[in-house]
């Protein structure tokens, strides 16, 4: 996928560098600097295109011998370079329309000379990497063949600037990098992409799961190429940062499909009948109720049942269940394994057993939901022995379930309880943990992904064996 990239830095005698020996190395030529008799000799492999613009029929010789003889000051800024990526997308026709436009932009705000060498991907670098170096002089061309007495605007101090009445020179870069945008972006539009790039950081775009990168610079960059990478320490975590990024854009990726996927499956799939279920909002339990419901059996209206106490530090129950891309948790072991346990539809999870497992798992994936703001609430629907059980559930567990409503014995009997093996020292503390267990998981969204067998059973043994599924 295209990216960014247009930076900018001055070229200065304070740091050494020349005009003349920034084009040689850039063109990958030959060029005298007639000023300091210094001869700069490159052969540069990779230069693919080069061209000049605004030069005045001046050779690269003679226009940036020129740039150095207007300059007297030891610390004069004799040239400014632009670092542009060309999207590997777009053929090379392209890529000369851009840097045609984007110069001819450059030409007409300043006046300045351009000189544009187009660079292919290094041997040890990323193989997309298609770049050009754009200089430009710091002072505007004239119709004679030389260069004006003052600087450009673009070189102007931003006190110098503010007295004019003229924006800073941050926020003229602003607004060339925006220019070098939208270029490009009309190009990708022309190409029938629906890519497109954008100048502005991930947080002013309102991106806010992947990291920003860091900017490497030249000399990590070329100890990494080297093959010092112990040395190269901003190359290193700028590459963990894309890996970073690449797991999260997988992630993303695999959640829309699996989302498709439910939708298509949530279509296609007639519901069985159910007991009932947990439901978004009061509109969608509503809905709910309407479809066929499973009266429970005399057998299952033992008098025994009680909600299964959850120690948060010994796992999550859904764990227990297995999900396919339609939404269906199945049980993952035991003697009702691979039969349908409940199933998630988006705004609703309908339930095919009263186990108070089955009822905790519903409840942790409600949560979820509710966490993350997908849902409202966690209301009830469906046959009036399975709202007291879900909301019964949901007391042992510190979740709030609508829907149903308890009577005074019910509030008694089923008040919040600890964990027998004290790991929560008082009722405050049993829901604290479980929204810290639930926190370290919701953001991989990990109850619908697949859980290996040996999971499973461990699962199951880190909670009382003594309270096995009353199915």
């Amino acid at each position: 996928m295209s990216i960014f990239y247009c930076q900018t830095e001055n070229m200065s005698r304070s740091k050494g560098d020349t005009a003349t020996a920034a084009a040689a190395y850039r063109a990958g030529q030959t060029i005298v600097d007639e000023r300091t008799g210094k001869i700069n000799r490159f052969r540069r492999y990779g230069v693919l295109e080069t061209f000049l613009f605004n030069n005045a029929g001046l050779s690269r010789s003679e226009l940036w011998n020129l740039a150095e003889k207007s300059e007297k000051a030891s610390n004069a800024r004799v040239a400014r370079e632009w670092q542009l990526a060309l999207p590997h997308e777009l053929m090379r026709d392209a890529h000369q329309r851009i840097i045609s436009e984007f110069s001819t932009h450059l030409i007409t705000e300043y006046g300045a000379a351009i000189d544009v060498c187009v660079h292919a991907p290094g041997k040890k670098g990323d193989h997309r990497n298609i770049h050009a170096h754009l200089l430009m002089t710091t002072r505007s061309m004239q119709a004679d063949g030389t260069l004006s007495e003052g600087k450009i605007k673009l070189n102007w101090s931003d006190d110098r600037l503010r007295k004019n009445g003229l924006p800073t020179g941050s926020q003229q870069i602003s607004k060339i990098r925006k220019t070098w945008a939208d270029i490009v972006n009309e190009e990708l539009k022309k190409a029938g992409l629906d890519i497109r790039i954008s100048e502005l950081s991930l947080k002013e775009q309102g991106i806010t799961h992947k990291i920003p990168q860091i900017h490497v610079g030249k000399i990590h960059t070329q100890l990494a190429r080297m093959g010092y990478i112990d040395r190269a320490t901003r190359w290193q975590a700028n590459e963990l940062i894309k890996q970073a990024n690449n797991i999260i854009n997988i992630g993303l990726t695999h959640q829309d499909v699996r989302s498709l996927k439910m939708k298509k499956a949530a279509i296609n799939t007639e519901l069985l009948p159910h007991h009932g279920g947990v439901a978004s909002s009061q509109e969608e339990a509503e809905k709910a109720q309407n479809l066929p419901i499973k009266k429970l059996q005399k057998q299952e209206l033992a008098e025994y049942w009680k909600p299964v106490e959850i120690d948060p530090n010994k796992g999550r129950v859904i764990n227990m269940f297995r999900a396919d891309d339609a939404g269906i948790y199945r049980w993952g072991a035991g003697k009702l394994k691979g039969e349908e346990a409940f199933r998630d539809t988006g705004k609703a999870i309908y339930s095919q057993s009263i186990s108070e497992w089955a009822l905790a798992a519903e409840l942790e994936l409600a949560q979820g939901k509710l966490r993350k703001g997908e849902w409202k609430e966690i209301r009830a629907f469906g046959d009036d022995e399975y709202r007291r059980r879900i909301w019964a559930q949901g007391q042992m567990m510190g979740i709030e379930v609508q829907g149903y409503k308890p009577t005074p014995e019910e509030l008694e009997k089923y008040k919040p309880k600890l964990p027998q093996n004290g790991l929560a020292s008082d009722i405050k503390s049993a829901p604290e943990k479980l929204d810290k267990a639930h926190e370290e998981t919701n953001r991989f969204d990990n109850a619908n992904d697949f859980q290996s067998d040996n999971d499973e059973q461990q699962t199951r043994r880190n909670f009382d064996n003594s309270k096995s599924p009353n199915i």
